[in-house]
């Protein structure tokens, strides 16, 4: 696999994780790469999802919550809607009956006007044979995700991934700051700009968010 990809798809998990501990969910990691000795011993390659999440429903009754577990697989598509023609392993009926509450998330750097770069599908609800209909995160039903939240990530998503993916020469050209020599002096009245890659305006609050139980 292209490591750029690779690369992608590591951050695209890091951002999704980022997202749902800002939300007030617990994130336990249980992708396959946890599962690698276990694997090793047996030879079986089940599907895992990347993250399993959850959250109290409710105020402590007796000294016990209520939760919603929820299992989360994250993929990183630069084409959302190539890749939900094709069938994934994560959307089989299997997969859907042994994780009840699988959810797939999308990040992508390149999303139709008006679109969110964070897309979800409810693996668990798909149709059979149908094209699968992403909703953006924030709009998913129980989730409780803010859309604030959500646009935090996403000022990262549209920063640096298109960067990492720019193969391009001429769009580096394009991306990258002039090069500047040592005793070369710069025109008169002008400057030297920032490089393209700027990205405190991006930095997310680590500050978690205020819930009053109703998203926004």
């Amino acid at each position: 696999m292209d490591p750029i990809s690779v690369l992608k798809g590591r951050m695209a998990e890091a951002l999704v994780e980022a997202v749902f501990k800002r939300a007030k969910y617990t994130v336990a990691r249980v992708g396959r790469e946890t599962q690698m000795p276990a694997l090793g011993r047996t030879g079986r390659a089940e599907f895992m999802p990347d993250f399993v999440v959850w959250r109290a429903l409710d105020e402590p009754s007796l000294g016990h919550h209520s939760y919603r577990l929820l299992a989360v697989e994250v993929k990183y598509r630069a084409d959302l809607a190539a890749y939900l023609r094709r069938d994934s392993p994560s959307r089989s009926a299997e997969v859907a009956q042994q994780w009840p509450e699988l959810y797939e998330i999308l990040v992508t750097d390149r999303p139709q006007s008006g679109r969110s770069c964070f897309q979800a599908v409810h693996v668990s609800t798909l149709p059979a044979g149908l094209t699968p209909v992403t909703l953006d995160l924030h709009l998913v039903p129980g989730l409780d995700i803010y859309r604030k939240t959500v646009e935090e990530y996403e000022g990262l998503v549209r920063e640096i991934f298109p960067i990492l993916g720019s193969h391009d020469t001429h769009d580096e050209a394009a991306r990258k700051p002039g090069a500047w020599m040592a005793g070369r002096r710069e025109a008169r009245g002008h400057r030297r700009g920032r490089p393209a890659g700027v990205l405190h305006r991006y930095r997310p609050s680590m500050v978690s968010e205020q819930r009053p139980g109703v998203s926004e």
